[in-house]
């Protein structure tokens, strides 16, 4: 993968359809200088300078695939941006054009946007409320997103009343809570976006089938130091899943062995106590019913983005950190509390803090991760990392995901 070379902090947020499985992306970036400049700050030339730079960026220093998969890209894109005809630069598969509510539909824009239209680009209004001088848009886009964000039923209701004749796909975005994906679920929208999708409510009264405790009992053995190699296999050995996945990952190209191994106690000591602890970490959270792949994805983009960080920083213990970026989403793949599922582990109290408080570095690491992925810039100022360092860190992550999904077919 090419290396990012200037300062962009980029991060991407899931799009999902009705049933929950991520259909796109859209793009979320600042600058990386002083004013850390915004695709829709209200410096018009700023906001012109941060597209243009994350363009640059993505699409001739960035492998797209890592960052997109076979999924499109929404980007936003300014008046100028328009008026320049900078989306015709981009591949029509890729992305999705988005309009920022701060464009007006002047007779220039809307020329340009039946251009791009004609041409087999795809157009999204971004942050849409009705007003009649709009309709112009309404009649080219593909797209219209809708924000219901401290919004009540009759805001949502009216701008849909408006939309009645519209027949393209109506987006419902900043979903921050269940009754607002429900809200829009009923309303009839086809898309989502917002933090929610990205991490699942906790359900207390969800009962731990003895599956799912089988499986809390290994991960608790496995996080304790003095476990050795042969216990690990003889706790392997019953789960026949787990087995042919440490075997698959053991003889993977990514491992670079020269000789096929086909025991399994050999493969765990090729792999090494802390490598064997973290895959299978992972392997157990995927072992669970029902995990959305998406959420196992950006498990492993947080677990890799924390290591990373760790790696760079010298801490002492890079893959406690790995473990705690695994760990924490342990209550959005369980629907139990956190900390009630940590307690079945029984971690060292350092990783219990990093993962519940954020405390100590390994939660600083998380806490960053965490911030990264959802695009809270702002928050990141405290690390000591350039930004050319974190968003290397979390394109790599990506490429690391896919590949670890790909490996163990998960």
């Amino acid at each position: 993968m090419t290396e990012p070379n200037s300062s962009i902090l980029l991060a991407r947020q899931g799009i999902y359809d009705k049933k929950g499985i991520v259909c796109a992306y859209e793009i979320l970036y600042r600058n990386g200088n002083p004013q850390y400049a915004d695709v829709d700050n209200t410096n018009q030339f700023e906001g012109d300078s941060a597209t243009s730079s994350v363009l640059t960026q993505m699409f001739t220093n960035m492998d797209m695939r890592t960052l997109l998969g076979n999924k499109r890209a929404y980007i936003n894109f300014t008046y100028n941006n328009l008026i320049q005809k900078i989306p015709l630069l981009l591949p029509k598969d890729k992305i999705v054009v988005e309009i920022l509510e701060t464009v007006e539909p002047d007779n220039d824009i809307i020329k340009n946007l039946r251009v791009l239209k004609n041409k087999g680009y795809q157009i999204a209004l971004d942050d849409f409320v009705y007003q009649k001088n709009l309709e112009a848009f309404v009649e080219i886009a593909n797209v219209i997103k809708i924000e219901v964000l401290n919004q009540d039923e009759k805001h949502i209701e009216k701008q849909l009343s408006l939309l009645k004749n519209y027949k393209g796909i109506l987006l419902a975005e900043k979903i921050e809570t269940k009754e607002q994906f429900q809200i829009c679920r009923n309303f009839g929208f086809h898309y989502f976006q917002g933090f929610f999708l990205n991490k699942p409510e906790s359900i207390a009264s969800t009962k731990i089938t003895e599956n799912k405790a089988q499986l809390l009992r290994l991960l608790a053995e496995l996080n304790d130091d003095n476990v050795p190699m042969e216990r690990i296999e003889e706790m392997i050995l019953p789960i026949p899943k787990l087995s042919y996945r440490i075997l698959r990952l053991a003889n993977s190209p990514a491992m670079y062995r020269s000789k096929k191994i086909d025991s399994l106690l050999d493969a765990i000591k090729q792999l090494g106590l802390f490598q064997i602890r973290n895959w299978l970490n992972l392997l157990l959270l995927s072992s669970f019913d029902e995990v959305a792949p998406d959420l196992l994805e950006r498990t492993l983009i947080r677990a890799k983005m924390c290591e990373s960080m760790a790696k760079t920083m010298n801490y002492t213990n890079p893959h406690q950190a790995y473990t705690v970026g695994i760990l924490s989403t342990l209550d959005g793949i369980l629907n139990q509390p956190l900390g009630s599922l940590l307690a079945n582990i029984h971690l060292t109290e350092s990783l219990n803090e990093a993962i519940l408080d954020k405390k100590g570095m390994l939660g600083t690491f998380l806490k960053y991760s965490i911030d990264y992925e959802q695009a809270n810039f702002s928050s990141l100022n405290g690390l000591p990392l350039k930004e050319e360092e974190l968003t290397r860190h979390y394109l790599q992550s990506i490429e690391y995901a896919s590949s670890v999904i790909d490996i163990l077919n998960l």
